[in-house]
């Protein structure tokens, strides 16, 4: 109770709060190499199609979907920081028998699918745990400016990751990318350990009637919240056509648009550069608007940057750059300002010892629908060009607000400033 009032008077980059920052910094790199990595392998080195690169996709949606259903309440009941380190830890074994196998001669499709199943479970109990720990490092009248600060490293790994990805594919091998993938990872793992986190009430005597009892009770707390289900399904039908996205638009850009690995990886250096300069406007925005206005301006903007990819012209190396630069970007920079203002609503109204089962049952939905929006896309890419089906997904994102518009909890809401003062 002590380290929580000192907390509650101390400045936001106290000591636990510094290491939780650039530890996520780290954790969120490789998590973003993984991503940008694995369908460039299968496309460069394997010669993957798009509709197998989508699959791959849809699998790491299976992987949260499984891991967060199946695991998730652990992250409310065993200390968080410890919980994080093993996570990052197995991400890294993963990471490391991909270099192996490629060493081997037997990466194959299967196995990236696998890789891409395994880092996407464990990264989303990871971020479950993070969320869950956050407010206890962090008082709550400073979490939208902490916030903000973890969207941004979140931007500037991003920025890291894709470049690196592309040049260590363009220039290097596969070995080298899983290698310092699996680094970040080992980094990662030791700093979060360091944490100072606060002790929690001795565990439950473990039984499987109770385990099972705890894996719904986060699935209720969602249900029940007036406020935080019409958030999280919006977030979920954003995320199902931003899956399909992710898909394909890799693809589009290296058949339809001729561009490099090396050119992608450039390009989504610029989108970075663009979305961490909008770390400055996410507190301006939570400030100044109500939620209801940040929100459905957030979750419909997006789909001018999905329209923007359609724009990539063979052999204009200058412009097809600057154009997947920009349309990420301003992607990004809907996102940061979004989840800034969803993960600190979250924190304000759900108590903190439900925190990590809540955030593992609305990462069920929110995440685990991506391997539908991957999927649609994989069966899609079957019979229509990449550009189709690019620009249908957008049409999904632009409605994804609708939710947000339905609800009058949210409608309701004041600024968030109001919501954490009424919350001490």
């Amino acid at each position: 109770m002590t380290d929580q009032i000192e907390r509650s008077s101390a400045k936001l980059w106290n000591r636990d709060f510094s290491t939780l920052w650039w530890s996520e910094a780290v954790s969120f790199f490789g998590s973003q190499l993984t991503l940008f990595a694995i369908p460039i392998v299968a496309l460069q080195i394997l010669d993957s199609s798009a509709s197998e690169v989508a699959w791959i996709n849809t699998a790491a949606g299976l992987g949260t979907v499984v891991f967060l259903g199946l695991l998730g309440p652990w992250t409310d009941k065993v200390r968080r920081t410890r919980f994080m380190s093993v996570m990052s830890g197995l991400r890294a074994l993963v990471l490391s028998a991909m270099a192996v196998l490629f060493l081997m001669g037997s990466l194959s499709l299967l196995a990236l699918v696998i890789a891409a199943f395994l880092v996407s479970g464990l990264t989303g109990l990871y971020d479950s745990a993070f969320a869950a720990l956050l407010p206890s490092v962090a008082h709550r009248s400073k979490l939208t400016t902490a916030n903000t600060w973890v969207a941004g490293i979140r931007s500037a790994g991003d920025i890291g990751a894709g470049a690196t990805a592309g040049i260590l594919l363009q220039l290097l091998s596969p070995v080298a990318l899983f290698i310092s993938d699996a680094l970040t990872y080992l980094v990662s793992a030791l700093a979060v350990g360091r944490i100072r986190e606060e002790r929690q009430a001795p565990p439950e005597t473990f039984t499987f009637r109770g385990y099972f009892l705890s894996l719904g009770s986060g699935f209720a707390i969602l249900v029940r919240d007036r406020v935080m289900r019409p958030v999280t399904l919006s977030i979920a039908h954003f995320n199902l056509f931003t899956a399909a996205i992710q898909s394909v638009y890799v693809t589009h850009a290296l058949r339809t648009g001729s561009m490099t690995p090396a050119e992608v990886g450039i390009a989504g250096a610029v989108g970075g550069i663009i979305g961490l300069l909008s770390m400055m406007a996410a507190p301006w925005v939570w400030d100044r608007f109500r939620p209801v206005r940040a929100l459905m301006a957030t979750f419909m903007l997006p789909a001018l940057a999905g329209l923007g990819m359609l724009l990539l012209t063979p052999g204009q190396v200058v412009s097809n750059v600057l154009l997947l630069g920009l349309s990420p970007g301003f992607w990004a920079s809907c996102v940061m300002v979004n989840i800034t203002g969803t993960e600190t609503l979250k924190q304000l109204l759900i108590p903190l010892e439900a925190l990590g089962r809540f955030s593992s049952a609305s990462r069920v939905l929110t995440w685990g629908i991506d391997p539908i929006g991957a999927a649609l896309a994989g069966v899609l890419a079957l019979f229509l060009p990449t550009g189709a089906v690019l620009a249908a997904a957008s049409s999904g994102v632009v409605i994804s607000a609708c939710w947000i518009a339905a609800s009058r909890a949210v409608r309701e809401l004041p600024l968030l400033s109001e919501i954490g003062k009424g919350s001490d």
